[in-house]
């Protein structure tokens, strides 16, 4: 490939075998259950023809313009874009739950700003958030990806010419080009191993952050224009026969990759060499002398798949929220053949008519050419998705807005005869009452609708998970007497609570949680398979802290994990974890367990057109047996169990609403709200009522 401006029809088709995977993988096919490589090998094309055409520019003139280039990308990627997160947003605000068609709202604003990436990656890893539906602009990040890679390597390009223009002086024009090449490739290897070795150790230590990471992704990039830089101004001879076998071990290895990958194969780490190499493989065999009449070229350049190449952008950015909306709309996890087969349709149409009425003329206009205007495209779109967004954010809390009027849930629409002696166990059997009577969902909801899943219990200056080792000291900090409040999030949910105990009771209260990490003897692995240090470490910290305050009670709680090996060991290591704090403490005690419900009760109670009686949910049976197991375990050390399934649900039936307050933020965690609510029972149950 003499020149990388040459039109590469089987390009196109490899373009149409990435989308096609990703496709095929998000719409839930078994057997392309590593399709999510697609987006690997688009990275691969990327660099392979964006590098490709700065280092010709700079082999040609000895600079690059960095305003036309930026002209170009936005033309290329802008308007599209643009259409389909306005589209989206407003989509969303319609058809989701209006919880989080909120959320899918700032994310569109994330993604307007090619922020995306770093948006994901807070949310996935944010312990919080873990277990919710993907966002239907999620897929945003690997174009965000692209642009953040796409500000730093022009810029270093641009740098690498003028130095060498200046260094060369007089000398031929071709020694000058060689020159070039080879100390673009010099950098541009050095910018690409160094990202793979971050790639490696950050995905071994943290996958999903990695998985987002520009800086653990720019080796892919980098890969396909270190493959251009290779063949940059010559067409390199091996023979059809050759070149057909490399053609043939390329998509050998993305087949490989998209057969054998799954949702737990470590990516974007080591792993992902075996698609961006075999990309690597075909795109370089592609610009071989005599290519073109190769089995597998010709193959990749048939009309249908040069097609779909051509609309792959658009089939990209659409493919995501039709099938994320689509399965909303019909109310199913994975869509039914005949739903898909119409999510499919959808899909192509809209992608054509994006790639016809959108992506070419913005690319292809006069009207576009001089750089300055296509510039501005990108504070347009800004503009265009942010008014969205203000628009769409109106009208979800405008929606919300309307429940004001719907009235509350009181121990007195039943009468107290007929419920329990204790108040707020009367007042959950109330709620459920007005569920089965098919209430509407109340006004004046504590934590307020539009924020239900903002509602974490904070912790101050100690977070543990940041790595502090600092001590707050939260209930009333003049005490005398202590509690230390042991365990997880689901320690941490509790938090509230036990700091308004404190307060009321005078109790200095310290709180040595970290999510995920529960109060056991064992600790878990990490999703990489590696021993979880963070948490061992900070556990053993925390207990000598613990042995230090010698307080007069450690109330500890923990999530029931269903993984098989927390299954089969947690509760003896819970256990010898309380054998432990007997000596060190006046009084042990354990909290037990929120229900973990098949749906969000906020989410549940913002859907179109519901009523309590549609957000009456039963626990999982799963995390209840594990808990029944907790209680045995502390009862027979003759410790106090707290039981607060009673302050959640009646005859296993759970309310969404309890008096006015959203109990959960989200399937398993305690609003802040419901948390405080309950310091008095708590404190009853612990004995220290009266303290």
């Amino acid at each position: 490939m003499a020149d990388t401006r040459s039109f590469r029809s089987d390009i196109q088709g490899l373009r149409a075998l990435a989308v096609g995977l990703v496709i095929l993988a998000h719409a839930g096919f078994r057997t392309a259950s590593g399709g999510f490589i697609g987006v690997d090998v688009f990275f691969v094309i990327s660099g392979f023809l964006i590098i490709g055409l700065l280092v010709r520019e700079a082999g040609e003139s000895g600079r690059i313009s960095i305003l036309d280039f930026y002209a170009r990308r936005a033309r290329r990627v802008i308007p599209a874009a643009t259409i389909v997160l306005v589209a989206t947003a407003v989509a969303s605000a319609y058809v989701l739950p209006l919880v989080r068609g909120a959320e899918v709202i700032k994310d569109s604003v994330w993604a307007a700003f090619f922020a995306a990436n770093i948006r994901f990656s807070l949310v996935e890893t944010d312990y919080f958030s873990q277990g919710e539906p993907p966002s239907p602009v999620q897929h945003y990040w690997s174009l965000s990806v692209e642009e953040q890679f796409y500000i730093v390597i022009p810029l270093l390009l641009l740098a690498v010419a003028v130095v060498v223009r200046r260094r060369a002086g007089e000398a031929a024009e071709a020694d000058r080009v060689r020159v070039l090449r080879r100390t673009v490739f010099v950098v541009l290897a050095a910018v690409t191993l160094s990202s793979l070795a971050w790639s490696i150790h950050v995905t071994a230590t943290s996958p999903t952050g990695a998985y987002f990471s520009t800086a653990a992704r720019a080796w892919e990039l980098g890969i396909g224009g270190l493959a251009a830089t290779l063949v940059w101004g010559r067409a390199p001879r091996l023979g059809r026969w050759a070149t057909e076998a490399v053609l043939a071990v390329g998509l050998a290895l993305i087949a490989f990759a998209t057969l054998r990958f799954d949702a737990q194969t470590a990516v974007p780490g080591s792993a992902a060499l075996v698609p961006v190499l075999g990309s690597a493989l075909m795109l370089a065999a592609g610009s071989t002398t005599g290519a073109s009449s190769t089995y597998l070229f010709r193959l990749f350049s048939i009309a249908p798949a040069r097609v779909v190449g051509d609309w792959s952008y658009s089939l990209y950015l659409w493919h995501f929220p039709v099938l994320r909306l689509c399965e909303e709309y019909w109310e199913e996890p994975r869509l039914s053949k005949p739903h898909l087969a119409v999510a499919l349709v959808l899909i192509f149409a809209l992608s054509a008519a994006s790639y016809h009425l959108v992506e070419q003329p913005f690319r292809k206009g006069v009207r576009w050419r001089p750089r300055l205007r296509a510039i501005t495209l990108y504070p347009v779109s800004l503009a265009m998705v942010v008014v969205t967004a203000v628009g769409a954010h109106a009208w979800v809390d405008g929606q919300i807005a309307a429940l004001e009027d719907n009235p509350g849930i009181a121990v007195s629409d039943y009468g107290r005869d007929a419920l329990s002696k204790d108040p707020t166990v009367a007042l959950v059997e109330a709620s459920v009452l007005a569920a089965q009577d098919d209430r509407p969902v109340p006004g004046g909801l504590e934590p307020a609708l539009g924020s239900v899943r903002e509602s974490v219990a904070p912790l101050g200056d100690c977070d543990y998970r940041t790595g502090t080792r600092k001590l707050c000291a939260f209930g009333d900090p003049d005490a005398e007497r202590t509690i230390a409040l042991m365990g997880d999030s689901h320690a941490r949910h509790w938090s509230p609570a036990i700091d308004a105990i404190g307060r009321e009771h005078g109790y200095r209260v310290y709180v040595f949680v970290y999510s995920g990490c529960p109060a056991i003897t064992f600790t878990r692995l990490t999703d990489g398979g590696r021993p979880w240090t963070e948490c061992a470490d900070f556990k053993e910290w925390a207990l000598g802290q613990v042995r230090e305050l010698h307080p007069d009670l450690v109330v500890l709680a923990n999530n029931a994990y269903q993984s098989a090996a927390m299954k089969k060991r947690q509760v003896g290591a819970l256990r010898d974890q309380l054998e432990l704090l007997r000596p060190l403490a006046g009084k042990v005690a354990m909290i037990g367990d929120s229900p973990k419900l098949p749906k969000a009760p906020g989410t549940c109670i913002s859907e179109r057109d519901v009523d309590l009686g549609d957000c009456l949910q039963e626990p999982e049976t799963g995390p209840t047996r594990i808990q029944g197991q907790f209680r045995q375990t502390v009862e027979d050390l003759g410790m106090t169990w707290v039981d607060a399934r009673r302050w959640f649900c009646a005859e296993d039936r759970c309310p969404a609403v309890i008096g006015n307050v959203v109990p959960l933020r989200d399937r398993e965690h305690v609003t802040v709200e419901y948390s405080t609510l309950l310091a008095d029972p708590i404190a009853a149950a612990l004995g220290i009522a009266e303290g």
